[in-house]
């Protein structure tokens, strides 16, 4: 009996023991479910947490990441094309916010036409070109449909329209293509828009023998003297006017004083400044001539935040010397002139002028 007893109360100890392990499991999964079982509880009532450790936001807040932005250029052979490339390269190694790709293009019009529909976000374009498809008229690609999101960064350097002749063609001024064939460019081009303009407000476009030819394809015209006189738009000396020179004698066309008083009266002495293009820029020309100009526009799209366009003019003003070693007329870029343009200028480029102290 006293064996039984004993061997009762180890029994019930053993019980006893059981019984509280059971207890303290059953505690120990309450206090689990209710720590760590409250996960989607804790998503649901505070999605903050889970938002700032998201991929996509960590992705945009990395060190050292860049924006991204294209430049539309020109079509290899101009200006625009290798000082497109420039600046997008200089802007992109000096820059650690900014990544700039360039890209061959079509120049003005097409490259209006891409800031419009975001294929570009940055582009040249000449000032006329750009006030025309601001404003949606003259060219037809803008007409009625102007590219309303465009903005001015900068004016860049001199493009002066270039009115050439066959010498033997007998044309010193303006006034003398009246009964000339002269080659004014393609539809829809910019240079069209540009001997359009300036041609009608003088009272001679509807005097001359239009032929609707671009530079590239008017040189064997005048070769052959089925063509009196081409315009071109671009910097002085332009290598193809040079080219063509070697076989056919050429002169440069006078735009004279009374010619520059018409547009102006015209409203357009905004548009097309008095430019003298020095004697002896090209083998053949020995004085001086004056004709008129338009300006190369940097540009960009009207949604670009605006201290991205800042950190792209800083950028580019700050490493200027680096891009005056492209060519010739990009050493004519100058703090001082580049906000003086035909559109609006972005916000991003007045608060970068404004700071620089080179607007009011």
């Amino acid at each position: 009996m006293a064996r039984y007893r004993k061997a009762s109360s180890s029994g019930s100890n053993t019980m006893m023991i059981a019984v509280g392990v059971i207890i303290l499991i059953i505690i120990i999964a309450a206090a689990f479910m209710f720590m760590g079982g409250g996960e989607e509880q804790t998503t649901t009532t505070s999605p903050a947490t889970k938002t700032e450790t998201s991929p996509a936001q960590t992705k945009t807040e990395t060190p050292g990441e860049k924006v991204k932005l294209i430049m539309y250029t020109g079509s290899p052979g101009g200006i625009y094309n290798p000082l497109g490339y420039k600046i997008a390269e200089v802007v992109s190694k000096y820059s650690d916010k900014l990544e700039v790709q360039a890209q061959d293009s079509g120049a003005s019009v097409a490259n209006g036409k891409a800031i419009k529909i975001g294929d570009a976000q940055v582009a040249l374009m000449q000032s006329d070109v750009a006030y025309f498809a601001y404003n949606g008229k003259l060219i037809k690609d803008f007409e009625g449909n102007p590219v309303t999101n465009l903005r001015a960064l900068a004016s860049l350097y001199p493009e002066p329209i270039q009115i050439v002749a066959r010498q033997d063609a007998g044309v010193k001024t303006i006034w003398d293509l009246e009964g000339k064939v002269v080659a004014v460019g393609n539809p829809g081009s910019g240079l069209y828009a540009t001997a359009y303009t300036v041609l009608t407000t003088l009272g001679l476009w509807d005097k001359i023998v239009k032929q609707e030819l671009g530079f590239k394809d008017v040189s064997q015209q005048i070769k052959q003297g089925t063509v009196d006189v081409f315009f071109v738009v671009a910097g002085v000396p332009t290598p193809k006017i040079s080219e063509l020179a070697i076989q056919v004698k050429l002169n440069l066309v006078n735009v004279p004083d009374d010619a520059i008083q018409k547009l102006k009266e015209a409203g357009l002495g905004s548009l097309y400044l008095p430019y003298k293009i020095p004697a002896n820029s090209y083998d053949f020309q020995k004085e001086e001539i004056q004709t008129i100009t338009v300006m190369a526009t940097l540009v960009a799209s009207a949604d670009l935040p605006d201290d991205v366009v800042y950190e792209f003019l800083k950028t580019m003003f700050d490493h200027l010397d680096e891009i005056k070693t492209v060519h010739e007329r990009a050493k004519d870029i100058s703090l001082q002139t580049a906000p003086k343009v035909p559109i609006p200028l972005h916000p991003g480029a007045e608060k970068f002028y404004k700071d620089k102290g080179v607007l009011s």
